[in-house]
């Protein structure tokens, strides 16, 4: 497999529209509600599939519906599910998740089978096949963040194989202390600008990036929303990637397609201001449709749409 994809995954139930939530009314319509594929790892993992590139997943389902469901989604994409384990100790994850009419989102979290997940739920045999090896939802994996974060990782250098990882809200509000075991070990870290300012104590995307390469991470790739990215790796000066003008319809996702498009490329072996504006694409054509992956287009798809705004769109110092 090109990437292992390995901890965080959940059932979404999406509810849209709901602009406020009021106790005091006994039934509100809504106009959609659907269960879809959540999790930053498993979004990362169906996105870079859809991308054309082989993928193996490492994460814990329960023993119920919802775990069967995921299973399901993982093995119709076409992904190597030998790492999906699961347990009759935990109900499966799960995220009810509120759009308003702008697409924004907020999410209510049950960690279920994450809470569980730990350096024992992982095959070592996978790592080993693996090209690149890359973490989604630090900071929502209890017994897996920090130290066993960090072993796979390095173990993973040990063998030669770049390593990636990708954050979500630390609801604990440890941060730094959580992930510090974790950044020598990192050939690519991708936190949105969200998170990243609670780690690095500034909102300056360049101060952000020097934090981490200050403390051993050779790419820092720093999401920034509807401003695109910023991007710096050791030696070298940073620059700003712009984000693609595009239709917003919900932004659930968002992210891990961003981190699917820049692993497309990095396996590819593009240049990073080439894999940050594919990623850049990829997330612009993802927010146009309801789901965490449900707008996730195929390689030529993204590559079709960026060449349609060649010329208006480039990376800058």
């Amino acid at each position: 497999m090109e990437v292992l994809c390995v901890g965080q995954l959940a059932a979404d139930i999406l509810v849209r529209p709901v602009n406020r939530v009021d106790f005091g009314v006994d039934t509100q319509r809504v106009e959609g509600i659907d269960i879809r594929n959540g999790g930053d790892s498993l979004n990362a993992a169906l996105g870079l599939r859809r991308l054309g590139v082989s993928v193996g997943f490492s994460g814990l389902v329960g023993d119920d519906r919802l775990g069967e469901y995921l299973r399901g989604l993982i093995l119709d994409a076409g992904i190597d599910a030998r790492g999906l384990k699961r347990t009759s100790d935990a109900r499966t994850c799960a995220c009810l998740v509120l759009i308003n009419g702008s697409g924004d989102r907020t999410f209510f979290y049950y960690g279920g089978s994450n809470d569980l997940f730990g350096p024992d739920s992982i095959d070592p045999v996978l790592v080993k096949e693996a090209s690149i090896v890359h973490v989604g939802g630090t900071y929502l994996l209890p017994r897996f963040d920090g130290e066993g974060a960090a072993g796979l990782f390095a173990a993973a250098r040990a063998q030669g194989k770049p390593t990636s990882m990708d954050v979500t809200w630390d609801t604990t509000g440890r941060w730094l202390a959580v992930i510090e075991p974790c950044l020598p070990h990192l050939s690519f870290f991708t936190p949105s600008i969200t998170e990243a300012k609670h780690i690095a104590g500034t909102d300056d995307p360049a101060g952000i990036a020097r934090f981490f390469l200050d403390r051993g991470v050779e790419t820092a790739v720093i999401k920034l929303g509807s401003e695109g990215c910023y991007v710096r790796r050791q030696g070298a000066e940073g620059f700003r990637v712009p984000a693609f003008p595009t239709e917003v319809v919900d932004t659930t996702g968002a992210g891990d397609s961003f981190v699917a498009g820049f692993l497309t490329g990095i396996v590819r072996g593009w240049e990073l201001s080439e894999s940050a504006a594919f990623a850049c694409a990829v997330a612009a054509l993802n927010i146009r449709k309801i789901g965490a992956t449900a707008g996730i287009p195929t390689f030529e798809e993204a590559r079709a749409f960026m060449q349609q705004r060649k010329g208006s769109h480039g990376s800058h110092r």
